[in-house]
């Protein structure tokens, strides 16, 4: 069982392209705009750190004080994906 129920491989690549897609327009928008930048959230950097260096469980600490109403399981989800 996935982080959204029953995900299949398909299913989250069909996902995973239509956010690149909203992505891409999103920043076609920006620049027809002239928008500026969005402010970068640093503290994400840490949770990437802490799992690149295989350090799971401070990292899902770290994640879960970044998003207060994430739930261990979904934490360790997202950390296990990135």
């Amino acid at each position: 069982m996935g982080l959204f129920g029953n995900d299949s491989a398909p299913e989250i690549a069909d996902l995973r392209m239509r956010v690149s897609q909203l992505e891409e327009r999103v920043e076609q928008l920006a620049q027809l705009l002239d928008a500026p930048e969005p402010p970068r959230d640093t503290r994400m950097d840490e949770v990437l750190r802490l799992t690149q260096a295989g350090r799971q469980i401070e990292a899902i600490k770290a994640l879960r004080e970044l998003q207060p109403g994430l739930g261990l399981a979904e934490a360790k989800a997202l950390v296990d994906a990135m």
